[in-house]
């Protein structure tokens, strides 16, 4: 299995983040260990933002102290502090941050972000382009219909959005193939739906208990020891998705998810999964949970 359609989520490095993460904050060695094995191991591509804490500097000390250079794509968020307000020295800091010589993308952390400042960053983020501090221009979304506006802008390369065993093909299939036609790139998330298929139902918030049948459905699919498997092959197997994006606590669960790849086992039941339809979809955005 090539392992370079793996994406390494970095939102770990910098914040504590996920529904099932009991460790907080990796060490630096524990980053350098996750980093290190990940590189060995095929996966050459970074996913972070200028939202994650200090995943960016922690990125870029392990590219100065590594010959191991990742891909990163990193997202703009209005918020974050001591940035710049110009795009082009804020690209520039970002790149500077990250120990490296350009961005895979440079994407608006939300399809609100992209309305909101994408016609004032328009000009310098294709001068970027054409300098090669970029590559790609990208947003990160969650609806369809979001994705729908998207395709009719030629500046667009690339997009990320959810994919996984609920937010499946049934729901996703129609348009990212459209997308495809446009030569628009496709990155998915929330494979794990932030941990949430590997929580015991018995401690499912009860924000989002009325997803426990379809998460009954998926777990007669298969054993708790191979829903892991299940999960990752399923999105994992698409064609028309370019990369998959994963985050990691450590090397063991990053080891995990790469012996996952490796079992092919599961394929006989994506149809089965591609027939789930979630009728409450906004119970598929984590944003939503208000947990």
């Amino acid at each position: 299995m090539n392992n370079n359609k793996l994406i390494l989520g970095t939102v770990q490095f910098g914040l504590n983040y996920g529904i099932n993460n009991n460790e907080g904050k990796p060490s630096k060695k524990k980053v350098k260990d996750i980093l290190d094995y990940a590189y060995l191991n095929g996966i050459r591509f970074l996913d972070t933002a200028e939202a994650y804490g200090d995943s960016q500097i922690r990125i870029g000390e392990y590219h100065r102290l590594s010959t191991n250079k990742y891909n990163v794509i990193t997202k703009f968020f209005p918020q974050a502090k001591n940035m710049s307000k110009k795009i082009y020295e804020r690209v520039n800091n970002n790149i500077s941050n990250l120990g490296i010589n350009e961005l895979y993308c440079y994407m608006f952390h939300s399809f609100k972000d992209y309305n909101d400042y994408f016609t004032i960053f328009k000009k310098d983020l294709n001068l970027l382009k054409q300098k090669g501090k970029i590559k790609k221009i990208g947003v990160s979304i969650y609806s369809n219909d979001e994705l729908k506006v998207l395709i009719k802008n030629n500046d667009i390369d690339l997009v990320q959005l959810p994919f996984n065993l609920l937010d499946n093909s049934r729901k996703r299939e129609k348009i990212l193939l459209k997308a495809k036609s446009l030569n628009i790139e496709i990155h998915t998330r929330s494979v794990f739906l932030q941990g949430l298929f590997f929580k015991d139902q018995k401690n499912i918030p009860v924000q989002i208990n009325k997803l426990i049948p379809y998460l009954k459905k998926i777990n007669s699919l298969t054993t708790k020891s191979r829903l892991n498997d299940l999960a990752l092959n399923y999105v994992y197997s698409k064609d028309y998705i370019d990369h998959v994006l994963i985050g990691v606590d450590n090397v063991d669960q990053l080891k995990s998810n790469i012996n996952s790849l490796e079992k092919c086992s599961t394929k006989n039941k994506f149809a089965e999964i591609d027939k789930i339809n979630v009728k409450d979809y906004l119970l598929l955005n984590p944003s939503n949970w208000k947990l």
